[in-house]
C-alpha cells in the first residue's frame, strides 16, 4: 500500500522485517569489540578461477571462510562459548554456522540465514552445497513461518525468540553459535563492514582490495580481503581475540582445506 504525499511516499513496513528487529534486540546487552585485518586471498582465488576455467567445481569464498572460523574455533572452544547466566558458560562441543543468504521477499531483500550444523565436521564441498541448495530452494520453507512469526504481537515474540538464542540446550541441538556475514559480495571494493550482532563470535567479509605485497622478497600485485572478528567481551579479552584473528588469517593465507588438495 502507497500513500502519495508532498515530497514523498507512505509505504508498508515489511513484516518480515520485524524479524530481522526481533534477532538484533538481545545485541543491546552485549559488550562487544572488535578486531579488523586482512587476509591475502590471492592463491585461494587464483585456484577457484583455475578450476572455474577446468569446468570444475569450487567451494565459494564464503563456504571456504566458514570452514576456516569453524576449525580454528575448535582449537579455543570458549571464543564460541554461549553466557546463558550470570555466571555459567556452555562451551559447544561443535560449531554451529549461520551465514545468510540475500533473497526477494514480497519485493524487499531479506537476510535468510541458514545454519550449518557441525561445521567442523564438514568438508568445504558439503558447506558449499548446503548453501547453494538453501539459496535455490531451501530459503522458501522459511518464508511461510517467517510471515506468520511475523504477525505476532511484539511481546510475543520476543518470548519465543529469547529460548532459540539463548538457551544452550537448543543451540546444542539445532541453534547455531557462530555467524559469518558476507556483506563484501554485494559491492566492489575493499572495506571493512562492523556488523550489529548477538552471536558470541561473528566474523564480518568486508570487500577485496587489490593493492602491493611481498612474496619471496619480491612486491607484486596481491588482493587482500578485508575481515571483521567481532566478540563477546564478557567472554573473551583482547589477547585471546587478537589471536584467533591472527590464526584465522593463516589460515586463511595458507588455503586451509582447499590449496592442500592440490
Amino acid at each position: 500500500m502507497k500513500k502519495q504525499k508532498v515530497g514523498y511516499q507512505i509505504v508498508d513496513f515489511p513484516r518480515v522485517r520485524e524479524f530481522v528487529i526481533d534477532v538484533m534486540i538481545p545485541a543491546e546487552r552485549k559488550h562487544m569489540i572488535h578486531v579488523l585485518f586482512e587476509a591475502d586471498v590471492t592463491d585461494v582465488r587464483k585456484y577457484r578461477r583455475k578450476k572455474k576455467a577446468e569446468g570444475a567445481p569450487a567451494p565459494s569464498i564464503t563456504a571456504f571462510i566458514i570452514k576456516c572460523v569453524a576449525d580454528v574455533a575448535m582449537t579455543n572452544k570458549r571464543i564460541a562459548a554461549l553466557r546463558f547466566a550470570p555466571r555459567k558458560l556452555a562451551i559447544f562441543e561443535d560449531m554451529h554456522v549461520t551465514c545468510n543468504v540475500e533473497k526477494k521477499i514480497d519485493g524487499q531483500s531479506q537476510p535468510m540465514g541458514v545454519v550449518i550444523r557441525q561445521t567442523n565436521r564438514k568438508s568445504l564441498e558439503e558447506i558449499h552445497d548446503e548453501i547453494h541448495s538453501y539459496a535455490e530452494e531451501g530459503y522458501k520453507e522459511q518464508i511461510g513461518p517467517m510471515k506468520n512469526f511475523a504477525k505476532l504481537p511484539g511481546f510475543l515474540r520476543s518470548i519465543i525468540m529469547s529460548p532459540m538464542l539463548s538457551k544452550p540446550n537448543i543451540i546444542a541441538k539445532q541453534g547455531f553459535n557462530i555467524i559469518v556475514t558476507s556483506m563484501g559480495m554485494f559491492g566492489a571494493g575493499g572495506g571493512h563492514v562492523i556488523p550489529y550482532q548477538h552471536a558470541s563470535l561473528c566474523i564480518s567479509i568486508g570487500g577485496i582490495t587489490r593493492k602491493p605485497g611481498i612474496v619471496d622478497g619480491r612486491i607484486e600485485p596481491r588482493e587482500y580481503l578485508s575481515i571483521t572478528a567481532t566478540f563477546d567481551h564478557d567472554i573473551t579479552d583482547g589477547a585471546p581475540a587478537a589471536r584467533f584473528a591472527q590464526d584465522l588469517k593463516e589460515y586463511i593465507e595458507s588455503g586451509h582445506g582447499l590449496l592442500s588438495k592440490e
